[in-house]
């Protein structure tokens, strides 16, 4: 297996060694013990099916595998990935940053994620410096063109939809988050899947707060305040009371108010400075937007 060539026999031994194992309790009558000894000392790859019998033996998933071949780190592709799709507000700094990697790592390598990335990256960039959706819709148009022809959408290209929501009109927007919504279903229990939903559920509610559909968005923030509630996350909390507080305030209800009060209320008890910077400058925009 041509992902597993460098370092994996070594790798292989130095972990059946550290938990106490034999060649023979590894191999378990599924692989032929000169085979075996073969693998870990590199002479040969692994097929599919036994790569997977040593895993099980290994009592490991592929991920802290590779995790290990690569020096308790992740891959360099890996961590550009991580960096871009935990991005929770547009940090500039922190986005050139990401670009410029992708853009080095695209000197060695072909890869379309990784493209893509650079490609949300500036539009990401446009839309943080100048609010121009249009133009930022511009810069994400390759990757859409490229996800809309696929028969289906996996974990990653899932968080590229996630990542590139609000660049859609709202109406467009609403269609493609169902749709990805409906694909994470297929992942019930992955903890990856779990994660992008929720966040489709949040980009999807801030999309229609921005578009003035408040009704809507009330629902939307609704289904979202008791998972927050049950997971113990004061941020999403926060997130969702300073956004139907808005949305309230809008429509007149005098329990808005309230609610963003309470959002900042539970933000400083939390003391975290730089979320707090974070939500007091998606309320001045929101408030600023509104006035259009």
């Amino acid at each position: 297996m041509d992902n597993h060539s460098a370092g994996f026999g070594k790798t292989l031994l130095r972990i059946r060694k550290n938990k106490h194992y034999s060649q023979q309790y590894m191999a378990e009558n599924k692989i032929h013990q000169s085979t075996y000894s073969k693998m870990e000392r590199d002479l040969i790859e692994p097929t599919l099916g036994n790569y997977r019998h040593l895993l099980s033996r290994l009592d490991m998933t592929d991920e802290e595998l590779h995790y290990i071949m690569n020096e308790y780190n992740h891959s360099e592709k890996e961590q550009l990935v991580a960096a871009f799709m935990n991005l929770s507000f547009n940090d500039v700094p922190l986005l050139k940053e990401i670009r410029e990697k992708a853009l080095n790592y695209l000197g060695i390598h072909t890869d379309y994620i990784i493209t893509d990335i650079v490609h949300l990256t500036d539009a990401l960039i446009i839309l943080a410096r100048t609010g121009d959706i249009l133009n930022a819709r511009k810069e994400a148009i390759p990757v859409w063109k490229r996800l809309e022809k696929l028969d289906g959408w996996y974990l990653v290209e899932l968080g590229m939809i996630n990542a590139m929501l609000f660049l859609f009109p709202i109406d467009e927007a609403i269609l493609i988050s169902e749709t990805a919504f409906t694909q994470t279903k297929k992942y019930a229990g992955h903890p990856s899947a779990t994660k992008i939903a929720t966040s489709l559920r949040y980009n999807l509610c801030l999309l229609l707060l921005k578009n003035k559909r408040y009704e809507e968005t009330i629902a939307c923030i609704d289904e979202l305040i008791p998972a927050a509630k049950k997971a113990g996350s004061y941020r999403h909390l926060c997130v969702c009371y300073l956004r139907k507080g808005f949305a309230l305030a809008k429509t007149g209800n005098p329990e808005g108010q309230l609610l963003l009060d309470q959002a900042f209320q539970l933000i400083e008890a939390a003391d975290d400075p730089a979320f707090k910077a974070n939500l007091e400058n998606e309320y001045n925009l929101l408030k600023e937007q509104s006035k259009n």
